[in-house]
């Protein structure tokens, strides 16, 4: 994965619709069901965004 996009709720466009960002400082998590999640923050606007990953793409970016 070069770039990690997640969708900003700050980001809108004209429609009010969240847009696809760059995430910056992604932090890999894996909770007790072991679904792996990733946390950062908008390249944009600096807000926190948040994103499900698969099990490949969370070792990938580890």
């Amino acid at each position: 994965m070069a770039d990690l996009k997640a969708l900003c709720m700050k980001c809108r466009d004209s429609n009010r619709k969240p847009t696809m960002q760059t995430m910056t400082s992604p932090v890999v998590t894996k909770n007790d069901k072991g679904r792996y999640s990733v946390k950062g923050k908008c390249a944009n606007c600096g807000g926190n965004m948040f994103k499900f990953l698969s099990e490949a793409d969370a070792k990938a970016l580890m």
